[in-house]
């Protein structure tokens, strides 16, 4: 009888082990999936950028796009003229 009930809280313990793995992986599928969505939509939007809009950096500063190129973007900000690498880009700001 003790054999039994050994036996029983063994499959007990594996199943809830094989649970724990089940639901961690879930969870770990469903995270990584979500940020390949957003690299994707980055990536996206940073190639979108062209000459003329008014966008936003990591930063803080605003302006206008004047030249692009594979690495670099070149903003004018009130007599201003940045070079910024396009990762810093953070958003196009939308016109009031």
């Amino acid at each position: 009888m003790f054999i039994a009930q050994a036996s029983e809280s063994s499959n007990n313990g594996a199943f809830s082990l094989l649970l724990i793995v089940v639901i961690f992986g879930g969870l770990f599928l469903f995270s990584s999936l979500r940020q390949r969505r957003r690299v994707r939509e980055r990536d996206a939007f940073l190639e979108t950028l062209k000459v003329g809009d008014e966008i936003r950096s990591y930063g803080g500063v605003v302006g206008t796009v004047e030249s692009l190129d594979d690495i670099h973007v070149v903003i004018s900000t009130e007599g201003t003229r940045l070079r910024l690498v396009r990762a810093a880009v953070a958003a196009r700001v939308e016109p009031e």
